[in-house]
């Protein structure tokens, strides 16, 4: 596999303050990212030469390298392999499992896409799209297996027992994910409108676990981290908050997502932008445009346009809900702040790539 040269992809961002520096955590991220993806495609070939032509279909291994080959920002198996580097781990040793937390994050993906209707992925047209939602789904099963089986490989360098307890923790994080897509699933088809409260319960399990407490847990278990697991989750739920909620702001009021701009509006997806919104229309006394909200929000995804998303956008501008929502991120990122000095197995330069994490996870995209 041709690897990219660290200066070529060694990106910025922008801090809260609006000073540009350089990410330690990205850094971090970069220097990993070929390894694990080589680990991944150990398992998940990219090309099939088997597949003829003359059946007319698309071959299903190049269907399974689409998203693993587009890559993301590595953040999940990034989170893998920091934890694991507790009590001076050889972070090596965590490979196969960031490799397949990465890999749970590409069937995951293809499964949303197709719950959601999704257009775009990582910059592209999504996988149903490309290939119809039968065969993509059916793609998404296949990686779903190949996870399983990049995990239970660790048995060769850690053993039985401790492969076991990596399964266990993966097998509760994804159930724990399944349950939030559930709630938020039920939510968008049901057309119900939400609390604050409830909201929360469903990125706290969707978004909190499966990204942050999930993927830190696994490399705690990895370097025998054990007296961490706890103030993991402690730091991990405001964290976890935090990114969910820039994502849903992103994904409103950012180009640079690689998804199609105020997607969640046309899936009528409920976020923390919809639910200020929702309450300063109230208190403002606007029963019209309250009215038109709940409206837009109760039709089917097929009946809402370009036109209803901009203006939404421009509802969300005109009320303030954009520093809003802006400025609950950052208290619950410097929530997670405090919390990282507080988890134990970690030197200070471990927790400094911890806390530019924190950074990077709420000012990415902007």
């Amino acid at each position: 596999m041709k690897r990219m040269k660290r200066k070529e992809i060694r990106s910025k961002y922008i801090t809260v303050d609006g000073i540009e520096k350089e990410s330690e955590f990205l850094d971090f991220l970069v220097e990993n990212r070929d390894a694990i993806k080589d680990e991944i495609f150990n398992f998940v070939p990219k090309k099939s030469e088997i597949e003829p032509e003359e059946y007319g279909m698309h071959h299903h291994k190049e269907m399974l390298s689409e998203y693993p080959d587009r890559g993301g920002k590595y953040v999940r198996p990034g989170l893998v392999l920091l934890s694991a580097m507790a009590n001076k781990t050889d972070m090596t040793k965590a490979m196969k499992t960031a490799a397949a937390m990465e890999i749970s994050e590409d069937w995951i993906l293809i499964h949303d896409d197709f719950e959601d209707h999704s257009l775009e992925r990582r910059g592209k047209p999504s996988l149903p799209v490309l290939y119809g939602d039968e065969l993509s789904v059916n793609a998404g099963d296949h990686l779903h297996l190949i996870m399983w089986d990049v995990l239970m490989s660790n048995q060769e360098t850690l053993g039985i027992d401790k492969t076991m307890e990596l399964y266990h923790e993966l097998n509760s994080l994804l159930q724990r994910t399944c349950e939030g897509q559930f709630l938020e699933i039920g939510w968008t088809t049901g057309r119900k409108l939400i609390t604050e409260d409830e909201y929360f319960a469903m990125v706290d399990r969707k978004t909190c676990w499966y990204t942050i407490i999930g993927p830190l847990r696994l490399g705690a278990i990895v370097s025998e981290n054990k007296k961490a697991m706890d103030s993991l989750v402690e730091f991990g739920l405001p964290l976890g908050r935090a990114f969910q909620i820039h994502d849903d702001w992103l994904n409103v009021f950012s180009n640079n997502t690689g998804k199609e701009l105020g997607g969640d509006i046309v899936e009528g997806k409920r976020t923390l932008l919809l639910i200020k919104l929702l309450d300063e229309l109230k208190k403002a006394g606007e029963d019209d445009k309250l009215a038109w909200v709940k409206n837009l929000f109760s039709m089917d995804r097929t009946q809402r346009d370009f036109f209803m998303t901009k203006q939404m956008i421009d509802l969300y501008e005109e009320y303030g809900i954009r520093d809003m929502v802006r400025n609950i991120t950052l208290e619950y990122a410097e929530k997670a702040k405090k919390q990282i000095r507080n988890i134990p197995g970690f030197n200070d330069n471990q927790r400094d790539i911890f806390e530019d994490a924190v950074d990077f996870l709420v000012n990415r995209g902007h």
